[in-house]
This record gives structure tokens, C-alpha cells and sequence, in this order.
């Protein structure tokens, strides 16, 4: 009796261990359709993002005869739609690269004859983003919207692109930023709580930086004070003092300019192509006073001498300046 009782729990756990292997995972189609992006914190590395999250599967329980209901359509809308959720099966979709505020609203469900259930939510979340600001302010960034079952693996859900209802909105306007395109990735990843890998989808949204502000605002008037410092070479009259005043002046000012760029980012330790081009006028504005220094001595022993070096340096600066400037634009792409 003992035997046979073993017999039939080792068939028993044989053949769940089959079915289980043999068990396809729900297909749950998701889409996103990016409404707006309100904002993008570069000091936290985040942006906060609005969209709407379409998410449907089939579930057979929820068939029903559309004659007897007397409806093609069952439409739930608002606290109906949390009601009618509690007794209804859901993959839980919600983003793995949150940095803070979540909400969600305007939801609706719609469940058809056949068991189809479609849900909609107007989705506000603040998520994470790996930005790199080594061509900052002419950068192109990613921000990506990560999203996954949070209860279920990829043994009970497989989530799939919804294409349909997947895109963005062209008309809306964000500050310094333009949306270029947005695509989408499929893949699986391990987390924490679990040793069995999570189903994503992964939509990626390529923005790229209005650069005018910091083209108009910020390197035309450190070029125009780089620019000034060079009156210097015109002074050969004067003595080291009123030259070195001039000098100083510039370097300060254009010091001040670079924190302006710099506030708005996060501490890194690379340089970006603001960085080089604030460190180049420094120096360049700092070779002016090395040259006042050199030739000072000359004011009253060879001020012929003095006023030619003077004179070569007018031309030589700039050009040396100008040159590194188109040098630094081509290494970093910025003139393909």
C-alpha cells in the first residue's frame, strides 16, 4: 500500500514538473504613448515623464455572451475600474528605474466578449536616466521608460509591444530639450527578489539639447571678452600694471561664466566641451599676461622690440585661439 501510494505521488510530481515546464507564459501586449516630459534634473540624473500605459491580455474567465449582457463592450471608467480590479487578474506593470513621484489616473478598462481586457492609465513618474555630458551643451541624452511585472517572471508573463499604442506627441514644447524619436526594446533581467529572470519592455527616448542659449548667451560673450584682452597688444606704451589689469579682469570674468554652465550639472569628472572651451580662454587670456610680463622689461631698454612682439601678437593669438576652438568642434563631432 505504502508502495503504491509512493508510486502515485512520485506520477503526481512528475507530471506537474511537466506541465510546469511545458507551461507558456500569459502574452501581455503593452504600449507607451509619451504625452510630455515636464522636466529633466541633471544634477539627480532623472526626468519626470507623462504618458499613457496601454496594457491587455486575454484572460478566459472574463469571456461573456455579448446577447445576453445585451452589450458589445464592458466599460469600466474611474473608481469603477479600481471596483471591478480586485477581483481581476493583472500583470501589475510599473517601471523598475523610479527615482521618486508615481502616480497614475484617468484609468479605463474595456473587456470584450472573447476575454480580452484592455486597460488604460495616464501615467506620471519621475524615473532614472544614465546621462553623459562629455558634449555638453550640444549633448543628445536617452531616457528610457523600463517596464515590468512586478509579481509575475517570465515563466507566467511575457510581456510584448503593443505598436498600436505606441509613440509620442510631436506638439508639445519642453524647454531646451527636443524629442527626436522613440524605440523599443525587448528583454529579460534578474532581480533581486527573485532567481528566475523578469519579461521588459524598454522604451527608449532620444532627446537632443537646444544648445542656442549657451551658443548666444554664454560663448559669444566669453568670445567677445577673450577678444577684448587682446587690446593689450596695442598698449606697448604702457607699463605691466595697467596691462595686467586688463588681463585679470578678462580671467575673471570668463571664471565666473563657467560656474554658470557648471550649476546645472552634476559633479563629474570629465570635462565637457564647455569645460574645454572655458579652460582654453582662461588660458588664452592667461597667455596675454605671461606675454605683458615678458616684454615689460623692454618698455624702457628696446621699446621697439617691445612693439614688435606686440604686433606679432595680434595676429598670433587669435589665430592660435580661433584654430584650437574649430579643433575642439571637430573632435567632438560638432561640425558633421
Amino acid at each position: 500500500m505504502r508502495h503504491a501510494l509512493l508510486i502515485g505521488l512520485l506520477m503526481f510530481a512528475a507530471a506537474h514538473s511537466v506541465s510546469a515546464e511545458t507551461a507558456t507564459p500569459r502574452e501581455v501586449s503593452v504600449g507607451m504613448y509619451l504625452v510630455d516630459i515636464t522636466s529633466v534634473d541633471e544634477t539627480r540624473n532623472a526626468f519626470t515623464v507623462e504618458m499613457d500605459v496601454f496594457v491587455s491580455w486575454r484572460d478566459a474567465e472574463l469571456a461573456f455572451d455579448a446577447e445576453a449582457e445585451g452589450a458589445e463592450l464592458q466599460v469600466y471608467s474611474g473608481a469603477e475600474v479600481t471596483e471591478r480590479r480586485k477581483d481581476l487578474w493583472s500583470a501589475q506593470i510599473y517601471p523598475t528605474n523610479p527615482v521618486g513621484q508615481f502616480s497614475s489616473g484617468g484609468q479605463k478598462l474595456v473587456v470584450h466578449p472573447d476575454g480580452l481586457a484592455e486597460l488604460t492609465a495616464r501615467v506620471t513618474a519621475t524615473l532614472r536616466a544614465q546621462l553623459d555630458y562629455r558634449r555638453f551643451p550640444f549633448d543628445s541624452q536617452i531616457l528610457p521608460v523600463e517596464l515590468e511585472s512586478f509579481p509575475w517572471n517570465h515563466e507566467e508573463v511575457k510581456l510584448v509591444l503593443d505598436e498600436k499604442h505606441t509613440g509620442y506627441e510631436k506638439l508639445y514644447a519642453l524647454t531646451e530639450w527636443e524629442v527626436e524619436g522613440l524605440s523599443t526594446s525587448q528583454y529579460e533581467t534578474t532581480r533581486v527578489r527573485d532567481i528566475v529572470p523578469f519579461s521588459n519592455l524598454n522604451f527608449e527616448i532620444s532627446v537632443t539639447r537646444d544648445s542656442g542659449f549657451y551658443l548666444w548667451k554664454i560663448f559669444l560673450t566669453v568670445l567677445i571678452i577673450v577678444s577684448l584682452t587682446w587690446v593689450v597688444f596695442w598698449m606697448s606704451g604702457e607699463r605691466l600694471g595697467r596691462r595686467a589689469g586688463v588681463s585679470s579682469g578678462g580671467i575673471l570674468t570668463v571664471i565666473a561664466y563657467q560656474f554658470v554652465t557648471t550649476s546645472a550639472l552634476p559633479k563629474v569628472s570629465y570635462l565637457t566641451v564647455a569645460d574645454k572651451v572655458m579652460i582654453l580662454s582662461v588660458l588664452m587670456i592667461a597667455a596675454t599676461m605671461v606675454e605683458s610680463l615678458l616684454v615689460d622689461g623692454l618698455t624702457v631698454t628696446n621699446p621697439e622690440r617691445k612693439l614688435k612682439i606686440d604686433r606679432v601678437c595680434r595676429w598670433a593669438f587669435p589665430l592660435v585661439y580661433f584654430s584650437a576652438l574649430l579643433a575642439l568642434a571637430l573632435s567632438n563631432g560638432l561640425l558633421g
